[in-house]
C-alpha cells in the first residue's frame, strides 16, 4: 500500500472513530445522571433543612443510581449558599436542597441579592411550616375573632410574641389589618428564638404567640390553638384556618407560609435539559411516595409532601409579593 493510500485510510478510520465517539456521546445524553450529584444546603449543619436534605439524598441515590453528597454553605441567612449554588455548573450535578422559602425571597428583598426568583427552578416544597395562632390556655376567649375584638377594645393591652422578620410576624400584621388595626394597637413582644416566644405564651408572659405549628407541639397543654395560617387545617390541631376564623368579618387574608424545605435546580438547567429536570423531579416524587421512607421521615418529624414544581413555584411567588409589600412599608 502506498504512503498516500495509508494516509487516506488513516483519515477515513479517524473519521469513523470520531463519528462513533460522537454517536456514543449522543446516545448517552439521556443516561443522566452518570456522575456524583451535590446537594447544597444554604444553612448550617444539624438544622431541619440539613437533616431533610441528607435523608432525601440517601434515598434518592437509589432512584437515580449515583451517589449524592451534601455540602453546607451557610451565612447571610442563606444568601451565601444561594450564591454558591448559582455559581456551580447548571448541568444537573448541583441542586439547592435547603429552606427554599422565605430565605431566597428575604435575601432578594433585604440583602439586594444579584439573583432573582427567576434564577431558580423549584422542584418541590417538601415540608413547610404553617404558623399557628396560639393563645395562653387561661384566657377566656374562645376564638381568634373574640381575641382580636378584645384587643381592639383594649388598645395596647394584648401581648403577642413573635420572632423578628418571621412569617409569624407578618401573619400577625395581616390579621391586624383585617380588623382595621395596626401593630401599635397591640403590644408585640419580639424574641430571638421561637422557643423563647412559645415559652412566653405558655407561661402567660404574653397572651398570644404566632409561630410554626410543628414547633408548638411541645407546649400544647399550655396553649389554646385559635387558627392556622394556611389554606388547609392541620390534623394535629383543633383549629380553623385564619380565613375560616375571619368569616365573621367577611374578609380574607393571603396565606403566608413559613419555612419551606425542599429542592430547587438552576432555571437554566430546566431550560437546557428539560428531560433531566423531569427525571430528577420524578425520582424525588418516587422517593417521597415510598411508604417506608415517608414513615422514617415522620418519626423524625419531617414532612414528605409532594407539591410539585408548579404549585411550589406558585406558593413562593405569591408569598414573595406579600413579603415585598411589607418590606416596602418598613
Amino acid at each position: 500500500m502506498s504512503f498516500k493510500a495509508i494516509r487516506r485510510f488513516a483519515a477515513i478510520a479517524g473519521f469513523a472513530v470520531a463519528t462513533l465517539a460522537g454517536g456514543i456521546q449522543a446516545g448517552t445524553a439521556d443516561d443522566w445522571p452518570n456522575q456524583q450529584i451535590t446537594f447544597v444546603v444554604a444553612l448550617g449543619p444539624g438544622g431541619s433543612a440539613d437533616r431533610t436534605a441528607r435523608l432525601v439524598a440517601q434515598r434518592m441515590q437509589d432512584e437515580l443510581g449515583v451517589p449524592i453528597r451534601v455540602v453546607n454553605q451557610e451565612g447571610g441567612g442563606g444568601h451565601v449558599g444561594h450564591s454558591y449554588f448559582l455559581n456551580m455548573p447548571d448541568d444537573g450535578t448541583f441542586f439547592l436542597a435547603s429552606s427554599i422559602h422565605p430565605y431566597i425571597s428575604n435575601a432578594i428583598l433585604e440583602l439586594d441579592a444579584e439573583y432573582s426568583l427567576d434564577d431558580f427552578a423549584f422542584v418541590n416544597g417538601q415540608w413547610t411550616d404553617i404558623d399557628l395562632f396560639a393563645m395562653n390556655k387561661d384566657l377566656p376567649y374562645g376564638s381568634l375573632d373574640e381575641f382580636m375584638k378584645a384587643a381592639k377594645e383594649n388598645p395596647g393591652k394584648m401581648k403577642i410574641s413573635v420572632v423578628p422578620g418571621s412569617t409569624g410576624y407578618i401573619n400577625t400584621l395581616l390579621v391586624l389589618e383585617a380588623y382595621g388595626m395596626s401593630e401599635d394597637d397591640v403590644n408585640i413582644v419580639t424574641y430571638e428564638s421561637g422557643s423563647a416566644a412559645r415559652t412566653a405564651a405558655a407561661g402567660g408572659q404574653v397572651d398570644l404567640t404566632v409561630l410554626g405549628a410543628d414547633g408548638t407541639v411541645p407546649i400544647a397543654e399550655y396553649i389554646k390553638p385559635l387558627a392556622v395560617a394556611g389554606d388547609d387545617r392541620l390534623p394535629e390541631w383543633d383549629a380553623p384556618t385564619v380565613n375560616e376564623a375571619l368569616e365573621p368579618l367577611g374578609v380574607k387574608v393571603p396565606s403566608l407560609v413559613g419555612s419551606m424545605r425542599g429542592i430547587a435546580a438552576h432555571a437554566s438547567f430546566k431550560e437546557k435539559y428539560p428531560e433531566r429536570f423531569e427525571k430528577f423531579a420524578a425520582a424525588y416524587k418516587a422517593a417521597l411516595a415510598d411508604a417506608d421512607f415517608a414513615a422514617d421521615l415522620k418519626k423524625q418529624k419531617i414532612g414528605a409532601e409532594w407539591l410539585g414544581p408548579e404549585r411550589t413555584t406558585q406558593i413562593i411567588t405569591s408569598n414573595f409579593d406579600i413579603l415585598k409589600r411589607f418590606q416596602e412599608e418598613k
